[in-house]
């Protein structure tokens, strides 16, 4: 698995579609788990379900916990075994305490008396093993799922690689760009949300994931923070002569001239509604649309 893979992986979470965002428990039980991977708690793929596990989720539980949130610990760690690199080991000679398919919730109880521990898929473990990888995919998943708390959850918080110039657009670290834009084509169905246009053939697709807010000044991966635009929109707007409006609209920079055939597939975009996403979670931000409106050029 390379480090793109796991991010992909990780980018996507199943989660509770009838929430109204995203629920915090599996990124904050992984970067929990990584902590104490970093202090050598967990020094092999066997993850217990310890009173030290149950302490540090916790408290990172408390920096992002929103709405009727609870920390509970269990959900997580019984539901990341339906992301496809997280399974459940039990104690010898005892059944688990769930059966597959069954979306029961299980208890603390159930937890005590018949798991032994928890295991990534082995090639991922290879990742969270390494100390450098460990901390781009800790990183990683602060700017996937909490871009607005990174601090908080991790004061040495950057991405150094990241060019800061800011009349340049940056390129992102392969890894967590291959991530980001998987998962913003995915949402927006493949389809530009300038145009509409649509070509996918197999794992092929002609659109970009395009961030709002650069992630040079940002770092943020969060899908709201994403559009996906095909090549020619993307380039538009990444040099501020197109942008989505706080009411969701394109505007086209007056710097299109109307008498010049070449900018009237631009221009016909002007006032337009933007294609919105499949899932509403993750309309695009209004910070994101206000940044990109106020960057226009004039």
């Amino acid at each position: 698995m390379t480090i793109e893979e796991a991010l992909v992986l990780l980018y996507d979470l199943k989660r509770d579609k009838k929430d109204s965002y995203e629920r915090p428990h599996k990124p904050v039980l992984l970067l929990a788990i990584l902590d104490l991977i970093e202090s050598g708690s967990f020094s092999n793929n066997r993850i217990h379900y310890s009173e030290e596990l149950i302490a540090c989720f916790k408290d990172y539980f408390e920096l992002v916990r929103q709405g009727n949130d609870k920390p509970t610990i269990q959900n997580p760690f019984h539901f990341l075994s339906g992301d496809g690199f997280w399974t459940l080991v039990p104690k010898s000679g005892r059944p688990l305490f769930y059966q597959e398919g069954n979306s029961g919730k299980p208890s603390v109880k159930a937890f005590r008396e018949d798991l032994d521990h928890a295991e990534f898929r082995s090639d991922l473990w290879t990742l969270l093993a390494d100390p450098s990888q460990r901390r781009e995919i800790r990183q990683a998943l602060i700017a996937r799922y909490f871009p607005d708390h990174a601090q908080a959850l991790d004061p040495s918080f950057s991405y150094l690689s990241v060019d800061s110039e800011p009349d340049r657009v940056a390129e992102d670290p392969p890894a967590r760009m291959g991530a980001f834009r998987k998962i913003v084509t995915k949402i927006y169905d493949y389809r530009c949300c300038a145009c509409g246009i649509r070509v996918k053939v197999d794992e092929l697709a002609l659109v970009d994931a395009a961030h709002l807010v650069p992630f040079s000044e940002s770092f943020n991966d969060h899908p709201s923070n994403g559009l996906a635009l095909c090549k020619n929109h993307h380039w538009a707007m990444d040099r501020y002569l197109l942008a989505p409006t706080i009411e969701r609209r394109w505007k086209v920079s007056s710097r299109m001239d109307s008498r010049i055939p070449d900018f009237k597939e631009f221009l016909a975009l002007d006032g337009r509604e933007l294609f919105p996403p499949n899932d509403s979670n993750f309309l695009p931000s209004d910070n994101g649309l206000s940044w990109r409106e106020a960057k226009l050029l004039k």
